[in-house]
């Protein structure tokens, strides 16, 4: 299979496929214009080699870019943002997180929001 090709999301729940996947860990509800905390991470822990490693990982609101961070061969693909909610009028918002494996590829993970 070419990983290459386009993103890929997680359909099985493999091993390998939580290997890649950018999980979101966030707060379900916010209040308008607060900050608060998130956290991607893979769900199982990825290789760091020389040969096979997160390069990046990126985090948008909705399609508005935030924030990437960029992972050599020595780097945990791990990270936390410190995010601002929408302002009032908004009843949520979706985060979306894409990582970037050197050999499998762009993986995607989106994760719904509630502003209360």
């Amino acid at each position: 299979m070419n990983y290459f090709c386009g993103i890929n999301r997680m359909k099985e729940g493999t091993e390998f496929e939580r290997k890649h996947t950018p999980f979101i860990e966030c707060p379900d509800t916010v209040k308008p214009d607060e900050f608060f905390e998130v956290t991607i991470k893979t769900g199982y822990p990825h290789p760091i080699e020389d040969s096979h490693y997160i390069q990046w990982v990126e985090l948008y609101m909705s399609d508005i870019y935030l924030a990437r961070a960029d992972f050599t061969q020595f780097v945990k693909p791990e990270v936390k943002f410190v995010v601002k909610a929408p302002s009032k009028g908004h009843k949520s918002f979706t985060l979306r997180a894409l990582m970037r494996c050197n050999l499998h590829g762009i993986w995607e993970f989106k994760k719904e929001v509630k502003i209360e």
